[in-house]
C-alpha cells in the first residue's frame, strides 16, 4: 500500500476517532449541566422542605401556647365581667321534692375580686345569701358553694358559666342537698343597669 494511502488513513483514523470522542465529550458535559440543574431543583426542594418543617414546629408550638393560656387559671374577674348581674334562674331537673321544674328565682350576683380571688356574691333582697368560690379561664368560670357545719341545710352548689357575650352569661347550676338529691337549673346573668 502507497504511503499516502496509510497517511490519508491514519488521517481519517484520527478524525473519526477525534469525532467520536469529541461527541462524547459534549455528551458528557450535557449529563454533567442536567446533573447540576437535578442538584439545584433538589437543593431548592430541600430549602422548601425545611422551612415547612419550622413552619409547622412554630404552628404547634403555637398551639400548645394556646393551649397552656387557655387552661390557665386567671387570679381575677376581668374588667369586662367584674360588677353586678342580675341573675334568673330556671329548674330544668329535679329529684328534690323542694323544687319543681320550671321553678323560676332572680337574684343579684356580683363578680367581685377579694384577697382569695375571683368570687360571687348571691344577693337576695340586697342581703348577702352565700358567696361563690371562682376559678376563671377565658371563656369558662366554675364556681362553687360548701357548706360549713353552721349553714342551714346543707346544699353543696356547683356552677359552670361558658357562654360569654357582652349583654348575656349563661351557664348552668347544680344544687345537691345533703340527702342526695340535685336540682339543675340554667343561668341567664344580664348586666344590672348602672344609675
Amino acid at each position: 500500500m502507497p504511503k499516502s494511502i496509510k497517511i490519508l488513513i491514519f488521517f481519517v483514523t484520527v478524525c473519526v476517532l477525534s469525532s467520536c470522542n469529541n461527541a462524547k465529550e459534549k455528551e458528557l458535559q450535557a449529563r454533567e449541566q442536567q446533573l447540576v440543574l437535578k442538584e439545584k431543583e433538589f437543593s431548592e426542594k430541600e430549602e422548601d422542605y425545611k422551612s415547612l418543617l419550622m413552619l409547622r414546629d412554630s404552628l404547634q408550638e403555637a398551639d400548645s401556647l394556646k393551649e397552656t393560656v387557655s387552661d390557665t387559671i386567671i387570679s381575677a374577674w376581668p374588667d369586662s365581667l367584674a360588677g353586678t348581674w342580675n341573675s334568673r334562674l330556671v329548674c330544668r331537673e329535679s329529684s328534690c321534692n323542694t323544687y319543681v321544674i320550671g321553678d323560676q328565682r332572680t337574684e343579684k350576683w356580683i363578680l367581685a375580686n377579694d384577697s382569695l380571688g375571683p368570687v360571687v356574691r348571691v344577693m337576695d333582697n340586697n342581703r348577702l345569701k352565700r358567696v361563690l368560690k371562682a376559678q376563671y379561664r377565658p371563656g369558662k368560670a366554675m364556681l362553687s358553694f360548701q357548706p360549713d357545719s353552721l349553714s342551714q341545710g346543707g346544699i353543696k352548689i356547683n356552677a359552670v358559666l361558658d357562654d360569654f357575650n357582652k349583654k348575656v352569661i349563661k351557664g348552668t347550676q347544680t344544687l345537691t342537698g345533703q340527702d342526695g338529691c340535685t336540682v339543675r337549673f340554667s343561668i341567664e346573668l344580664s348586666p344590672t343597669p348602672k344609675k
